[in-house]
């Protein structure tokens, strides 16, 4: 067990460890000589002869062979894929090159997938690409194997909703939307939930790779055991550097949802209360994710196409509508039966007008017949309000943290600076907003430490590999231009109009609107004071006291919901309520309606009665915005963010739905040590997880 822990939760080498497995050895020979010298005082005379020479039990010498003995092997699927269009291939049958075609029509992939390295035994010819999932009906001995997990499931079969209000998913309509399904003892129903990270950690001068998580949690267990590691199953990782584009991600889904397939009619497991194993069946309810993740993998259009919402029919330049009850919603039949029409197309033109028309792709998870690709889709509530709609409000309507135009100091209007901020924010983006200034400050200072200055020679290699890339694209574009497939040349069209959220808006994001920002600097100090006098409790993260300076750096979501929620309604009041300017009236009545939607939304039960109150308010924000803030335009979140009550109305309290719990398990796969081994990831999750379980 200790050599198993050194190896995997410490990092040290395999070499290192079977050394301190030989010298854990000869320690207990030692110790079991001398209490045998204690027990015999006659054996001191003759001690070689007589002293044991081995030990009564065989100690392993490699740490492989204690990691087997511990059972903490994972049973992990890895198979060869093609690092551009990430099609799966069979070991030992690999093609030289990819022969995938996207369309019947299309020009051959044409990717090389294997590669030469060099070793102690020669040159070795091995894959360039491979990708790791996990076998679901192994994890699934494992996680039913845990003693009482099984009694702690069985709470929601007897589970009685209660009568109006919704405290978890169990009271939700969702919970009933398959049937008798979610309430049938050996029944399990589980999240579905997807997103990237760094896995050198979020350096902006450090590795720079993307690795996708992809996750399901069990929804019947108590909602307070749903995230721990033990409980979660980790699908897969999508293969570095790069994460999937929105035709490639199907390839990277495929295989977990053939798991997912398989467990709907059901499957012998062996469980910790019947380990001769009993039938169960498993299914995927709410598919969960930020505007990406909904956009890549689960088929819908991108925020800046036409058809840019996956809950109606409303088209991007009627994003300003209110008219709430006018709207027509998705059909789930509708769009998976046009996702179909997709996949079947055999021309990149067919499938673009069918784009073009409906919004919607092929989608992996259309495979799963009882979902619906719309109802059973939760749109993230911490990216979207959190950081979509409140930090929007504080960065670019009241204009905290904006810096003074350098133009007005010029003119020498010293007594009225004209400031501005760029508006590109978080509804087209799944990173967090960044205050910019801070961010250059924590530029300049990795920069510093990683001596990544314009005349270092990292930074001089990382120029020449950024222009061959260059070179390389432009390659490619030439080549896909004189192509003979007649419909190549809707490539970079579809591609423009499948886009991801990231470059939404191209009109704004190339502009900047002028805005001054609300607070004078009187008002900044009294915010500040209240920052930092508020007692508060001690499990509450306080916002930085000094909000709107460069030097606190960016915000979390949950500092943001802490400021919006606690204390902004403290101090604001006091602030607008003792002017007679009717502007501060209309911006303290536009402020408690925005509070009182945070309220509602991110509240940890709710009711039919409080989705529809959160409507009306956040409709009354939405108008009062306009009036009050005319130089900021409407953004993608905030539409969507109308549909929040009825996901109120169907999930319950979006809250225990959201991705804070998610983004945790991201965290630690950052910080699992791998030695720069991007795909060992999943691997060492598991081991070290098994060893943690079985130690305890």
């Amino acid at each position: 067990m200790l050599g198993t822990w050194l190896h995997l939760a410490c990092g040290l080498s395999r070499t290192a460890t079977n050394s301190v497995l030989k010298v854990i050895e000869l320690i207990i020979l030692m110790a079991i000589r001398l209490g045998y010298m204690l027990a015999n005082p006659s054996t001191v005379i003759f001690p070689l002869a007589s002293l044991p020479s081995s030990l009564p039990i065989k100690l392993p010498h490699d740490v492989r062979t204690a990691i087997n003995s511990l059972s903490l092997n994972p049973i992990i699927l890895r198979s060869v894929c093609c690092p551009k269009c990430l099609t799966k291939y069979n070991l030992d049958d690999l093609p030289q090159v990819c022969p995938r075609r996207e369309t019947s029509r299309s020009k051959v992939c044409g990717e090389i997938l294997s590669t030469t390295h060099s070793s102690c035994r020669g040159p070795q010819v091995v894959p360039r690409t491979l990708y790791s999932t996990q076998d679901l009906a192994s994890w699934l001995e494992f996680f039913l194997g845990q003693p009482g997990i099984e009694d702690l499931v069985d709470l929601s079969y007897v589970h009685q909703p209660s009568v109006g209000v919704m405290h978890s998913i169990w009271d939700s309509p969702a919970w009933r939307s398959l049937g008798s399904f979610t309430t049938t003892p050996g029944n399990l129903t589980f999240s579905y939930y997807i997103d990237w990270f760094n896995p050198f950690s979020n350096k902006i001068a450090g590795k720079s790779a993307s690795c996708g998580a992809i996750m399901l949690f069990c929804l019947n267990l108590p909602y307070e055991l749903q995230h721990l590691p033990e409980n979660t199953f980790f699908a897969g990782i999508t293969p570095p550097p790069k994460e999937p584009s929105m035709i490639t991600i199907t390839a990277v889904s495929d295989p977990i949802v053939d798991h997912l397939e398989a467990m709907w009619p059901g499957r012998n497991i062996c469980t910790y209360r019947h380990p001769e194993g009993v039938s169960k069946r498993l299914a995927v309810l709410p598919g969960i994710g930020d505007l990406l993740v909904i956009r890549k993998a689960f088929g819908f259009a991108g925020v800046s196409s036409h058809n840019f919402c996956s809950f109606c029919t409303l088209h991007i330049a009627d994003i300003d509508r209110l008219d709430y009850e006018s709207w027509t919603a998705r059909n789930g039949v509708h769009v998976r039966a046009n996702a179909e029409e997709w996949r079947r197309a055999t021309t990149k033109k067919r499938r673009k007008e069918i784009f073009d028309e409906h919004g919607v792709r092929w989608s992996s998870l259309h495979r799963l017949i009882y979902r619906d690709p719309v109802q059973h889709t939760v749109l993230g509530l911490m990216h979207n309000w959190i950081e979509g709609i409140l930090q929007h409000h504080a960065r670019c309507k009241w204009g905290i943290g904006i810096v003074p135009s350098l133009k007005a100091n010029q003119d020498g209007n010293d007594d009225d600076p004209v400031e501005h901020i760029h508006p590109q924010i978080a509804d087209d983006h799944d990173d967090d907003v960044d205050m910019l200034d801070a961010e250059l400050l924590d530029l300049h200072a990795e920069s510093q430490e990683f001596e990544d200055i314009p005349l270092h020679p990292k930074r001089a290699r990382s120029m020449t590999a950024s222009m061959h890339s260059d070179s390389a694209s432009e390659q490619d574009i030439s080549e896909d231009a004189n192509s003979d497939d007649d419909d190549d040349i809707f490539q970079m069209a579809e591609s423009d109009s499948e886009s991801d959220g990231s470059q939404s808006d191209n009109n704004l994001d190339k502009q900047e609107w002028r805005v001054t920002c609300t607070f004078n600097a009187a008002e900044l100090s009294q915010i500040h004071a209240c920052l930092s006098n508020a007692v508060i409790p001690s499990w509450v993260e306080r916002p930085p006291k000094n909000l709107g300076e460069k030097s606190h750096g960016k915000l979390k979501a949950d500092q943001w919901l802490t400021l919006f929620s606690i204390f902004l309604p403290l101090v604001l009041p006091e602030i607008w309520l003792l002017s007679p300017s009717k502007q501060h009236m209309d911006l303290l009545d536009n402020f408690h309606d925005l509070v009182t939607c945070t309220k509602l939304v991110c509240s940890h039960s709710t009711s039919p009665e409080a989705a529809d109150q959160y409507l009306q308010h956040y409709i009354q924000y939405r108008k009062s915005s306009k009036s009050i803030f005319p130089g900021v335009s409407t953004r993608p979140n905030h539409h969507y963010a109308m549909h929040n009550a009825d996901l109120m109305k169907f999930w319950g309290p979006l809250i225990k739905l959201s991705e804070f719990s998610y983004e945790r398990h991201n965290g630690l796969l950052q910080k699992i040590k791998t030695n720069g081994h991007l795909c060992m990831f999943l691997i060492f999750f598991f081991y070290i997880l098994n060893l943690t379980l079985n130690f305890y």
